[in-house]
């Protein structure tokens, strides 16, 4: 059931452009809403492009890092990668999510990944690119299982260090580039349903 809702948002989403989906509740109602649980559905349609969860894999196994591409190809490579990503993902939302959302209805968020895609090392010092990320984002009445409010598609991005300096510079003083990843998601996504008044 959640799946098709999710899969004709994602539809409206192509057809009305998702950058520009308004928020249709108000503040006043959003404050009503209490969060209970975020779960983060992952399909085999779903692009998993996170080079250092290949290589958790890999560790987990006890083989070599430098095999961890090809190791990643395999279903058991891919559930691993996926807990480890959707537990970033539920975690992120959570931390943003559960200061805000304190009213009387509880509810779930669900999270339809679309896409997770982290730039490589080679692809930063070489070409250059960001880290991405895409997903519906749906929040339902945790009694009824009735939704209430749905983005079709949010993406978000993370800025990645380029060239050989502006890589080091990232390992040396930012956060892991999946932390950074979800967590701008996470706060896109708060300040889309509660957006920040003006003092």
């Amino acid at each position: 059931m959640l799946n098709r809702l999710f899969s004709l948002c994602l539809l409206a989403a192509a057809l009305a452009g998702c950058a520009t989906v308004p928020n249709p509740l108000s503040p006043q109602q959003v404050e009503t809403l209490r969060l209970t649980t975020v779960t983060v559905e992952i399909t085999p349609a779903t692009t998993l492009w996170w080079g250092d969860g290949d290589r958790a894999y890999a560790r987990s196994k006890g083989l070599p890092e430098q095999n961890s591409e090809e190791l990643s190809k395999t279903p058991e490579a891919r559930a691993f990668i996926a807990k480890a990503a959707s537990d970033k993902i539920s975690g992120a939302l959570e931390h943003e999510l559960r200061p805000v959302l304190v009213g009387q209805r509880p509810v779930k968020v669900v999270v339809a990944l679309r896409e997770l895609r982290l730039t490589s090392i080679i692809q930063r010092i070489l070409v250059g690119g960001p880290h991405e990320m895409t997903a519906g984002v749906m929040i339902i009445d945790a009694k009824t299982g009735v939704p209430i409010l749905s983005h079709p598609g949010q993406r978000s991005i993370a800025r990645a260090g380029e060239g050989i300096g502006g890589t080091l510079v990232d390992a040396a003083f930012l956060a892991a580039p999946i932390d950074r990843l979800t967590g701008n998601f996470a706060e896109d996504y708060r300040n889309w349903l509660l957006p920040q008044q003006p003092p």
